[in-house]
């Protein structure tokens, strides 16, 4: 079945073009000739790309604005129905049918892709939460130590301000005991037992 009638109007514009045509060259205003055709602009578009199809024209410059169309004319040997073609019918307007096992390995496929996707996410998660948790007990661990070190730290001046204030107890109770203003060989009373046992250390050395 031939695709509409448009072969005869092809011909009928190929006809006239060749009329229109001097020493196998057209020039002039398309539009005109596809009127006096019969053709629309929209079925003379049509027509033109049927015979530039079949060979039978060529357009050298088509017509825009102040330009004029120039065609040559290659055949003006009528277009049959067989070139113009059959109709596309309803039947190739459908859609292919949906294949059922394609779709089925499509699914598939899509789901292995998503779980796939999801277990990675679902390691890389539980890796970040492992290094979290362990980032927070290091953490823990380190400012554990730290109040450790700073008790001890306060122990040890504690303990250095407690020696110190006993050794300025000892040199003062040490200066008293050897100071002047005693019979000679006369020991004086040392009131600090520190002192005094640092003052007999002396004697005895």
């Amino acid at each position: 079945m031939a695709r509409s009638n448009l072969h005869e109007q092809a011909s009928q514009l190929l006809g006239n073009l060749s009329k229109a045509a001097v020493g196998g060259h057209f020039e002039g205003a398309l539009k005109e000739v596809a009127a006096e055709s019969g053709l629309n602009p929209a079925r003379s578009a049509e027509a033109l790309k049927l015979l530039e199809g079949l060979d039978r024209i060529e357009v050298v410059q088509r017509g825009r604005r102040d330009r004029m169309t120039i065609i040559t004319i290659r055949s003006d040997r009528p277009v049959t129905a067989a070139e113009a073609g059959p109709v596309r019918g309803a039947s190739s307007d459908r859609k292919p049918r949906l294949d059922h096992a394609n779709i089925g390995r499509a699914v598939v496929d899509r789901l292995v892709e998503l779980g796939r996707d999801e277990a990675l996410r679902a390691a890389q998660t539980e890796a970040f939460e492992r290094e979290a948790r362990s980032a927070r007990e290091r953490m823990v661990e380190l400012e554990t130590a730290l109040a450790e070190a700073n008790e001890r730290e306060n122990s040890l001046r504690v303990r250095l301000r407690a020696a110190e204030e006993a050794l300025v107890r000892a040199e003062e109770n040490l200066r008293r005991a050897m100071g002047e203003g005693r019979p000679p060989g006369e020991p004086s009373a040392i009131p600090d037992d520190e002192a005094k046992a640092v003052l007999d250390i002396l004697r005895r050395a």
